[in-house]
């Protein structure tokens, strides 16, 4: 990494990440997409994500801000029209500190966006993977397993069941590898990677709370780190919480004892607005709907 410049190393972490999230955005079952109105948009080099249906800042997503080409006001604002069409008022502009020009924060506060936390971005080269031990047995998954996958994962994110499509939808899809670790015959934990070219994204890395600091997590960040050298990756990039003494973070330390260093500290800078009564009643009525309606379905699935 010492070698690389500034620009490159903004360009693997943020597009790393991006190319990602488009392509699990884009991998959503099709009645999903319809009902709740996913998309992702590319605006020159950079992304923009949205769920307007939730209309959460998580979901809602400016991504590679200023990374590739310097940003422009008006590239900025053609992003922020993207979520106002679709009525999104919470949305937040994710921007690396090696983004250009070095105006954009205020460029986003003239727009109403307050800085939030940090995001670390972590990367490590091709070294070999860590040795890592752990009582739970880590498996390489296909599409047949995208239910059990889901089932760690809305339970690990705390997601509603309503987002059973989307957490499915990409298991087994081009460019994806997915994991589970079990304890016994019972899926604990899952993880993910996304491969385009060398360059190698690691995420959706959740354990179900009662098999923690078991070692799952640093086995499936060796597995993923070992499969994606098989495939001939150079760069692995992913992201976690930025871990302070009042808010120490496990994930970074896992991340650390797997060989990540951290590229930099990305500021998150949050747009929130009140939904009003009868849109966040829209919206909760519709969460709740579907929760049922996958819930119901996965439950008869597993009696049958």
């Amino acid at each position: 990494m010492s070698t690389m410049t500034p620009e490159q190393i903004a360009a693997l972490n943020e597009f790393g990440e991006a190319d990602a999230q488009a392509d699990y955005f884009l991998c959503a079952p099709p009645e999903f997409t319809r009902l709740f109105r996913l998309a992702a948009k590319q605006i020159g080099s950079t992304w923009v994500s949205m769920i307007p249906e939730y209309d959460h800042p998580l979901y809602n997503r400016i991504l590679g801000l200023g990374v590739g080409q310097a940003a422009s006001e008006a590239m900025l604002d053609e992003a922020i029209a993207v979520f106002k069409q679709a009525g999104c008022r919470n949305y937040l502009a994710q921007v690396s500190p090696l983004a250009q020009p070095s105006q954009i924060p205020q460029w986003l506060a003239a727009r109403g966006f307050k800085p939030g936390s940090n995001w670390a971005k972590m990367m490590r080269g091709n070294q070999p993977a860590p040795a890592i031990s752990t009582d739970l047995r880590v498996e390489k998954i296909g599409a047949d397993q995208a239910d059990a996958f889901a089932d760690v994962v809305l339970r690990a994110f705390e997601i509603p069941p309503a987002g059973r499509p989307l957490e499915k939808g990409f298991v087994g899809q081009p460019g994806w590898q997915h994991y589970l670790a079990f304890a016994g015959e019972k899926p604990v934990a899952a993880a993910a990677m996304y491969v385009k070219g060398e360059l190698a994204w690691l995420g959706f890395a959740g354990t179900l709370k009662k098999y923690r600091n078991r070692g799952g997590q640093g086995a499936m960040f060796a597995r993923r780190i070992q499969d994606g050298l098989d495939l001939g990756v150079k760069w692995f990039v992913t992201e976690t919480g930025e871990d302070t003494p009042k808010n120490p973070n496990p994930s970074y330390h896992n991340m650390l004892r797997s060989g990540f260093q951290l590229a930099y500290l990305r500021r998150n800078y949050v747009h929130r607005a009140p939904l009003g009564p009868i849109r966040e009643a829209r919206r909760a009525l519709l969460v709740v709907a579907y929760s049922l309606k996958y819930g119901w379905e996965r439950l008869w699935q597993k009696a049958s």
